[in-house]
């Protein structure tokens, strides 16, 4: 298991939590962002056959959220499935697969978490993501999805949020 700094959603949280407006509401922002570098993609399924869409390729990340006014840390575990080839795409380079998957997670979060009040629960806001991120990535890549669970041979990556 890889530990690396977290970037999108711990990051967004904590701004989102503790971002008031000086009349007293809420002011919510995102910062940060995943990058490629973070969806380490596994072939699960390999292709039969060259002239035929098929194959698969996942990566699994635990994102740690933290609300920094109590400390309170959940990390917030999800699958990302990408084909390796399918019919409208062609082929999908894996450069190409960690780019949309990051690019996808970012705009699901700041979609997501900039709703995100002090009295959500993080598991919630974390639930919430998963859901928009899976319409948003499988309305980019055919069959692409994202999983509520990693398949179990593939290792999370799991990005913790800096300490001060």
């Amino acid at each position: 298991m890889s530990r690396q700094p977290v970037p999108l959603l711990a990051r967004s949280v904590l701004c989102i939590l503790l971002s008031g407006c000086a009349a007293g509401g809420i002011r919510t922002s995102v910062e940060g962002g995943l990058s490629p570098r973070h969806f380490h993609f596994h072939d699960v399924v390999t292709k039969k056959d060259d002239n035929e869409p098929g194959g698969w390729r996942a990566a699994c990340l635990e994102v740690g959220i933290e609300r920094n006014n109590t400390g309170e840390l959940f990390y917030c575990k999800f699958g990302v499935e990408m084909p390796i080839k399918n019919t409208r795409q062609g082929e999908i380079p894996i450069d190409r697969a960690r780019s949309i998957a990051a690019s996808c997670a970012n705009q699901a979060a700041k979609t997501t978490l900039s709703t995100v009040t002090p009295a959500t629960p993080i598991g919630i806001a974390c639930e919430e993501f998963k859901t928009l991120y899976h319409l948003t990535l499988k309305n980019i890549i055919d069959g692409a999805r994202v999983t509520k669970r990693c398949r179990e041979a593939i290792p999370p990556v799991r990005l913790t949020p800096p300490r001060p």
